[in-house]
């Protein structure tokens, strides 16, 4: 057992900290031993007469289901320990919290699947038998005694090929699982034949046929197995027609073929083909497949059926939180515009402090190859702390996806931003033009990305602003953001994320615009605090913002009743003048729990926090989608 003593010393911590800690410890210890004390003392032994003891219990339970099984034994059995079994049987010894009750007729299906298992283990002679059962003076209690007899195993004898060109023996070995001299594992006997099909189809050959039989040597105690192969020939596509494209234009669906007429038929090639149909999001099933009736024909006819989704989506929000109050917006957007999978999307946003109207026209062949281009207009009206903005923009980025998950982008962007009114002296009002180059490059295997389950999504971006460009803003920029999703019990998630950025300004540029500046606390940020509260302070102590942020945030979503969830979470973060003052400053806390309610129109969401590094009121926030 691991001491106090050298648990603290391994942790690094000073010797006032240990001494806190063991304290605690043995305060802990104190309590659960008080704890234990207590609940033993409000059991009081039989004599007493006042509660029902153990003995007892089992008795009434024996009454109720009849009689329990309190011991199951083996004997004989040599080769797999008495836990292996157990697994086999549906039979069980009674625990305290689990009475099991005996059932002759369970017990003999027990027994026959123990034989089987052994029989697939190769021991074709095994048997398992009831030996005995014992039965308590008061009927109440059953040890069963069974008896295996494993008999002999057997082993796998010759194997042998014919009729294979294409393959040789050693290529389909490979795929096997059985081996000569080894025991032989019967279940592995019908995957084995399936495998070497399988091996025929990735090379082509769709109509080939594979015949297995086996032989018994009762002297060796070895079973041979022999595969009698049917080539033919290698398939060839000769042509392809697409199913179920109501909407979406035909070519849109055959530039993600990976295979073209002619190819030999290609499993690898197909289901790159079938998985980059469904990456476009325009369908709910793609499925690609020989023609029936072309089955034993050399040359096939593919058949790529498609399910298409609706191509247009809108949504609606409300929100609300305690310090901001409400927000409203809304969101529409197009993803098949003319059936060309053009998207065009709009939406806006109302609220008391921010405002805002964008739109965006995206293409995933701007370059007649598959890489994505995008242009996006907006315009934001801000009321924070220190300063009222208004700024506009407009941006255009191309993208290009590698494999299944990592997207590499690059993009301009211009935007003028107007300060209308400070009420800071570390602010300065006026106008000032931001033109930048920008890059990224994500990492995304999120099951979902509006409510993820499992996954990850990591990025990296940078940004160069310059006055060479065309602005008046001279500044580079990093970010860096991880979140991850993963089950941890049967419908409960846990969730982490982190997000670090800084933003340096060189040239002719003095300092970074407050428009450009980080602020954290708030909904999407560190919850329990003010909106953009968590920043480094000017003269009169007030958010001035800063050039480096550290946002460090978990939750634990578990399921309530059908589609209502729990959520509890911590959330951390701030804004630093440098990341040198992280060091010294650290960063505040927040913490809350709050529920999700699964809808049509999304998850809804409401929650309920209080920061823990200072003292403060509660904070409620209301909104539509899970909160990162």
């Amino acid at each position: 057992m691991r001491s106090t003593s050298g648990f603290a010393s391994r942790s690094g911590r000073r010797g006032t900290r240990e001494r806190d800690n063991s304290s605690r410890l043995a305060l802990l210890l104190g309590a659960a031993i008080l704890c234990a004390t207590a609940v033993a003392a409000s059991f009081p032994c039989p004599a007493a007469g006042r509660t029902r003891s153990y003995t007892a219990h089992r008795k009434a339970l024996a009454r109720e289901l009849g009689p329990l099984v309190d011991e199951i034994e083996f004997v004989g059995n040599r080769t797999f320990d008495s836990s292996e079994l157990f697994r086999y049987m549906k039979t069980a010894e009674s625990g305290f919290l689990s009475p099991a009750r005996y059932s002759r007729a369970v017990l003999d299906d027990d027994l026959e699947n123990l034989e089987r298992f052994y029989m697939t283990r190769g021991f074709l002679e095994a048997d398992a038998a009831l030996e005995d059962v014992a039965v308590s003076p008061d009927s109440t209690e059953i040890d069963i005694l069974v008896s295996v007899y494993e008999g002999p195993r057997w082993m796998v004898g010759e194997i042998t090929y014919d009729g294979n060109v294409a393959l040789p023996d050693e290529k389909l070995a490979e795929v096997t699982t059985l081996e000569e001299g080894g025991p032989l594992l019967s279940n592995e006997l019908a995957p084995d034949r399936r495998s070497i099909l399988e091996a025929y189809a990735r090379e082509s050959y769709l109509d080939a046929r594979v015949a297995q039989t086996t032989g018994r040597d009762p002297e060796r105690r070895t079973v041979s197995v022999r595969y009698d192969i049917t080539e033919r020939e290698r398939a060839v596509i000769e042509s392809v027609s697409v199913v179920g494209d109501e909407k979406t234009r035909e070519y849109v669906i055959r530039r993600e073929f990976e295979f073209s007429v002619g190819d030999h038929f290609d499993p690898e090639a197909i289901g790159e083909t079938q998985a980059e149909i469904y990456r476009t999001g325009l369908f709910h099933s793609v499925w690609i497949e020989p023609a029936r009736e072309d089955t034993g024909r050399p040359r096939k006819e593919l058949l790529v059926r498609v399910g298409e989704r609706p191509s247009g989506h809108y949504e609606f929000e409300l929100g609300y939180a305690a310090l901001d109050g409400p927000e409203a917006g809304a969101s529409i957007i197009n993803r098949n515009v003319q059936g060309q999978a053009i998207e065009l999307s709009g939406e806006g946003s109302y609220s008391t402090y921010k405002r805002y109207v964008r739109g965006s026209v995206g293409d995933p062949y701007f370059t007649g190859r598959p890489v994505t281009g995008k242009l996006g207009l907006s315009y934001e009206w801000k009321d924070e702390e220190s300063f009222t903005s208004e700024s506009s923009s407009a941006r255009f980025t191309l993208s290009k996806r590698f494999g299944r998950a990592v997207t590499v982008e690059g993009g301009y962007e211009f935007a003028r931003t107007v300060v209308l009114e400070a009420t800071e002296r570390s602010v300065e009002e006026g106008t000032n033009y931001t033109s930048k180059v920008s890059g990224a490059v994500s990492y995304d295997t999120r099951d979902d990305i509006l409510n993820p389950r499992r996954g990850m999504l990591a990025r990296v971006a940078s940004d160069l602003a310059s006055s060479q460009l065309g602005g008046t803003n001279d500044f580079v920029r990093y970010e860096l953001e991880w979140r991850g999703y993963r089950r941890v019990l049967p419908g409960t998630i846990a969730c982490l994320a982190a997000r670090t950025g800084w933003v340096n300004p060189h040239g002719d540029g003095a300092d970074v615009p407050v428009n450009e500046r980080y602020f954290a606390g708030g909904d999407g940020s560190v919850r329990g605090f003010e909106r953009n509260s968590l920043s480094p302070l000017d003269a009169d102590g007030d958010p001035k913002g800063g050039r480096a942020l550290v946002e460090l945030r978990g939750e634990l979503r578990f399921p309530v009743r059908k589609e209502l969830r729990g959520v509890a979470f911590v959330d951390s973060g701030d804004a630093f003048d440098d990341f040198e003052a992280v060091r010294s400053a650290g960063l505040e806390a927040g913490a809350g729990a709050g529920l999700r309610l699964g809808t049509p129109v999304g998850v809804l969401r409401f929650d309920v926090a209080w920061p823990v590094t200072e003292a403060g009121p509660a904070k409620y926030y209301f909104g539509v989608g899970q909160a990162f």
